[in-house]
């Protein structure tokens, strides 16, 4: 593909991404067997041949590949031309933040570039938002995987999970839904089991993911112990509060401290070496851009093609573009060319 369909193609996507069809008619929905079950994914099919397939990885929503932004992303990359397969990662999608989402991924990469219908040529590329960008760049570091790999684009990931934590507890004025996801997750560690405490936590997730009229939290609330009540609202408004349970999780070490150093993407920047492209919202209020930043000076330190935009266009593992900014948009275009170039298989 040369660089100006590439530049066609950008500009196609991001036209694409202004759309509202979120419709699913055209789709075909398939089963990915992993080492713990099987995963249902969805494939859009392009009308002509394939220029290439494109695995989506969705981020931390219950909704997961069927959250509307994702479906009118997967529709407007196949209408590029690319077949698209768009797993539903169980875990992801109920919150859990554990190795096997890694595994997950690395096992629906293995069935999807072995499917010669899906895979002509035995090889992926990998477009993914949020935490699992990062997730997705841990998988590419096993060689078996990064041989089924072209390239990948990230939007939004984080280089040290420690570090996204701290930030997040620390800073009252950030994402309250990266927030209360993350305490879902590493609460337990220094609390233990509060089964009335963690009902509140993701309720009050999933009321801010789908912005209900019905408050899904407050008949829980209202039933909860004085006490558990008191807890809930000085980890949502107390910071210092949530830090220094943060302090007792990184204390505790053993199978916890080994769990955040194997989800965070540094521990293995050295085994990376397929292009990469790093894009992140200039104000992205969970992972600051910086995390791209230290991603994209140690990769180009280590010889690998990469390429980053920082830009204001979007926010954190944003996927619904706006096109407000008419200075931004060309370097948004150049960086998707990257990206379609590197996933491109089939001459035109």
């Amino acid at each position: 593909m040369n660089q100006i369909i590439a530049w066609i193609k950008s500009i196609q996507f991001l036209i694409g991404l202004q759309s509202t069809d979120d419709s699913i008619s055209d789709i075909k929905e398939i089963l990915i067997p992993i080492r713990n079950g099987r995963l249902r994914a969805d494939t859009y099919t392009p009308k002509k041949h394939s220029l290439g397939t494109i695995v989506t990885i969705n981020g931390l929503a219950p909704l997961g590949n069927r959250d509307p932004r994702f479906i009118i992303v997967n529709k407007s990359l196949c209408k590029l031309g690319y077949t698209v397969v768009s797993p539903f990662y169980d875990e992801i999608c109920d919150y859990k933040i554990s190795l096997r989402n890694i595994d997950d991924i690395k096992d629906s990469i293995l069935f999807i570039s072995g499917r010669k219908d899906l895979a002509p040529n035995g090889k992926v590329s990998i477009f993914a938002p949020s935490f699992s960008g990062s997730l997705s760049l841990i998988a590419a570091s096993d060689t078996e995987i990064a041989n089924k790999i072209n390239s990948i684009c990230t939007i939004g990931a984080y280089a040290n999970v420690s570090d996204i934590i701290g930030n997040l507890f620390a800073n009252q004025e950030l994402d309250e839904y990266g927030r209360m996801i993350l305490l879902l997750n590493f609460l337990p560690i220094s609390i233990g089991k509060n089964d009335s405490l963690f009902k509140a936590i993701r309720l009050a997730v999933l009321d801010n993911y789908f912005k209900n009229k019905d408050n899904l939290l407050q008949p829980h609330y209202e039933k909860m112990k004085k006490v558990d009540r008191d807890f809930f609202e000085r980890l949502k408004n107390d910071p210092e509060f949530r830090m220094q349970h943060w302090d007792i999780v990184v204390k505790k070490g053993g199978k916890n401290r080994i769990l955040l150093t194997a989800l965070s993407v540094m521990t293995y920047i050295d085994s990376l070496k397929l292009p990469i492209l790093l894009i992140h919202g200039a104000t992205d209020d969970v992972v600051p851009a910086s995390e791209s930043s230290m991603l994209y000076e140690q990769l180009k330190k280590r010889g690998v093609d990469t390429k980053l935009c920082i830009t204001t266009l979007i926010s954190h593992g944003d996927t619904g573009f706006t096109l407000k900014t008419l200075l931004e948009v060309p370097r948004l275009i150049a960086s998707f060319s990257y990206f379609f170039v590197k996933a491109y298989e089939r001459p035109f």
